[in-house]
């Protein structure tokens, strides 16, 4: 299963006040993670993606992704066995001229190889009926 989820970061964003966009995710295994930054960006946004209160990407509390014109892709293998169910991609911009999109993609497998397709697509319309009442 892949989510994908895009963060529009306004131009002039500081570090100290960050945007975010919310990645409803299942319970399974993250496999592949990837973040694309379009050309143009030049470095200048910034973003962090988090599960809970916990920095998962880049690994280093203090890191970053930030470039332009490039997808950072990389394989993973994190169990997520409990709730929070989402992933939280924060970003900000130094660019004080141009908003910036990223795109955060999440290839996940589901935490039962005998759960049903329907199980899994049950959990997936539940999940985006909540977000979209709130």
């Amino acid at each position: 299963m892949i989510f994908v989820e895009h963060l529009t970061i306004p131009k002039g964003t500081p570090e100290t006040a960050p945007v975010s966009a919310t990645i409803p995710i299942i319970l399974g295994t993250i496999k592949l993670v990837s973040v694309q930054f379009p050309p143009g960006v030049n470095a200048l946004a910034h973003v962090k993606i988090l599960w809970g209160l916990y920095q998962l990407f880049p690994s280093n509390e203090q890191g970053n992704f930030s470039t332009g014109g490039e997808t950072i892709v990389w394989d993973e293998d994190i169990e997520i066995s409990t709730e929070p169910l989402q992933l939280v991609m924060t970003g900000w911009n130094d660019d004080t001229t141009y908003d910036h999109t990223i795109t955060f993609r999440v290839v996940m497998q589901p935490a039962q190889a005998s759960q049903s397709t329907q199980q899994v697509f049950a959990a997936l319309q539940s999940q985006q009926g909540q977000g979209q009442q709130g």
